[in-house]
């Protein structure tokens, strides 16, 4: 306690401020709740590693010549206590000096709170998301007040954010009165709505949002008639988990720590400690073992699934597995076993259905109903979906988005097909920053020339990285920058009973609409992602088709 105390008035006082300011991404509030939680200031723990800037500078050299001059202040006064007998000069000196430490800390979140008051006012869209996010966040707070039996489970990790959440949603739904959103509603703005169950309009539509609010405080005036309230909890960069702090999350699971949004991210490292924020306000984390680092939850308590590890509270072990689907034989922490039977493909689907499992296990649901409840379960448009193709082939629709991890798991479905020509078509995957070259090459060097008949890259990191290391490696690979030539090129190559893969993320790619191209029934467009006519009309305007360009198949 003492060492703690005199951390107060050690040298590195102000730089550990600044970097609680920093480690809570310059916010008034949690950083004066890590503050007063702090018992030794020369002993903190940080999550996030940050650059040590011009501005981190000045704002440690103001707080230690505040400090300092509140020092000489309090020692002036003791002085003139001393021998001008000053009235009270004593006490208020020791005020002065023994408060300064505290009193700066205070100053240091008065300058964070004035300085997003001002980046609010500068950035009008940005202000009105926040009175806008305050408002949901308020609502659903009372919701919670007045339903304190309402389980609410989160979906957070890297990959399988939204296969694991309608999973999960689907299963629990033969049981619970269940409340989830089927698209991907997982920022601040958009999280709340799901309770209320209303859709996002534009941010600057006051009247929509008025109708919102009031609609909502229908509802908190009501019965709410759920049990369960499913979520996916996404981010972009350091400090966007936080803003879900007000839930209070009753079971989270953590689907993986795999690299995203690396242009903002920077290190895994990082990405580890945002999406593990979790912990902070969950009462417990199921941990997707495969595919999070032991070592970012090694010293927590947690739950653990996993296709591979023994030890884990969650095993399964595939027993057969084809393009129709798989059979898992599930063993659970207390010993219990189950045969589940489900029509997801490869490790990816695998792990969907274990985590759906598991948390209907944690939620009480019977083993009977658990087993019932996932075999009826089809996959999502876009997330490793089965379709049929010309000449009777078969497509694999994983077209939602990529990443390394996620595009090797299709590869490998892709590669165990049996037939005599397989066709990957990978795309782009965007938002990796500097970590997108090797990315793109680790899944070109992980394309197999013997099972590969051809390799088809959509997009400009493709081409240049993914294609050129699939090259060397020996496979036979054609690249383009549109998916409209990509598919139509495909089409021309197609054999009888191939197996053809897309995959690939949004922008600059599109890889379902390769697949547009090679549908054996083109009444099943409706089933691929992205076909709104805002997407339509998105991806005219990038790539020069006219609205709903949709070849004919031979």
């Amino acid at each position: 306690m003492i060492r703690g105390f005199l951390a107060l008035y050690g040298l590195g006082y102000a730089r550990t401020l600044v970097r609680i300011l920093q480690d809570n991404h310059y916010r008034a509030l949690p950083y004066l709740n890590r503050f007063w939680r702090a018992q030794n200031f020369a002993d903190v723990e940080f999550t996030h590693n940050f650059a040590d800037t011009e501005a981190t500078r000045m704002l440690r050299l103001g707080v230690s010549l505040g400090i300092l001059t509140e020092y000489i202040a309090g020692i002036l006064l003791i002085v003139l206590w001393a021998t001008a007998h000053l009235t009270a000069g004593d006490l208020f000196g020791l005020a002065l000096i023994l408060l300064a430490p505290v009193a700066w800390a205070h100053v240091l979140a008065v300058v964070a709170g004035l300085r997003s008051i001002a980046g609010l006012l500068s950035h009008p869209k940005k202000l009105g998301r926040s009175i806008v996010c305050r408002i949901l966040e308020h609502q659903v707070r009372t919701l919670l007040r007045k339903n304190p039996n309402l389980k609410i489970v989160a979906v957070a990790g890297s990959v399988g954010k939204t296969s694991t959440k309608l999973a999960i949603a689907k299963v629990l739904e033969s049981q619970f009165k269940v409340r989830y959103q089927t698209g991907n509603y997982n920022d601040r703005v958009t999280v709340p709505l799901i309770f209320f169950g209303r859709k996002q309009p534009n941010i600057f539509n006051l009247l929509a949002w008025i109708k919102i609010f009031v609609a909502n405080e229908h509802t908190l005036r009501r019965r709410y008639p759920y049990e369960v309230v499913v979520v996916e909890l996404g981010t972009d960069g350091p400090g966007f988990m936080s803003e879900f702090h007000y839930l209070p999350v009753s079971l989270a699971v953590v689907t993986g720590i795999t690299p995203e949004h690396m242009e903002n991210f920077k290190t895994l490292d990082a990405v580890a400690a945002e999406e593990l924020t979790v912990f902070d306000y969950s009462e417990t984390v199921l941990i997707n073992g495969d595919d999070v680092p032991g070592k970012y939850v090694a010293g927590r308590r947690f739950k653990e699934y996993s296709l591979e590890s023994v030890q884990a509270d969650y095993r399964a072990e595939v027993l057969k597995a084809d393009l129709k689907g798989q059979k898992l034989h599930v063993r659970f922490a207390n010993g219990r076993t189950i045969n589940i039977e489900s029509s997801y493909v490869g490790k990816p689907g695998a792990r969907f259905m274990l985590a759906a499992a598991a948390v209907a296990d944690q939620l009480d649901m019977e083993a009977s109903e658990i087993v019932k409840a996932v075999k009826k379960v089809e996959p999502f448009a876009g997330r490793m979906q089965i379709l049929k193709g010309a000449k009777d082939s078969v497509l694999i629709d994983d077209t939602y988005n990529s990443s390394p991890v996620a595009a090797k798991s299709a590869l490998d479905v892709l590669c165990a097909a049996k037939t005599r020509q397989r066709i990957a078509i990978l795309g782009s995957m965007n938002e990796l920053g500097d970590y997108s070259p090797e990315a793109h090459r680790e899944v070109g060097d992980y394309c197999d020339p013997k099972k590969l008949k051809l390799v088809v890259t959509v997009g400009a990191d493709a081409k240049k990285y993914l294609a050129s290391a699939a090259k060397k490696h020996g496979c036979t690979v054609k690249s383009f920058m549109s998916p409209y030539d990509a598919g139509n090129y495909v089409r021309k190559q197609l054999k009888s009973k191939a197996v053809v893969l897309a995959k690939g993320s949004q922008n600059g790619v599109f890889a379902e609409e390769t697949l547009k191209m090679l549908l054996a029934d083109s009444d099943d467009v409706h089933k691929l992602v992205r076909q709104s006519k805002y997407w339509m009309s998105k991806k005219a305007k990038q790539f020069g088709k006219p609205f709903g360009f949709l070849p004919k198949v031979s």
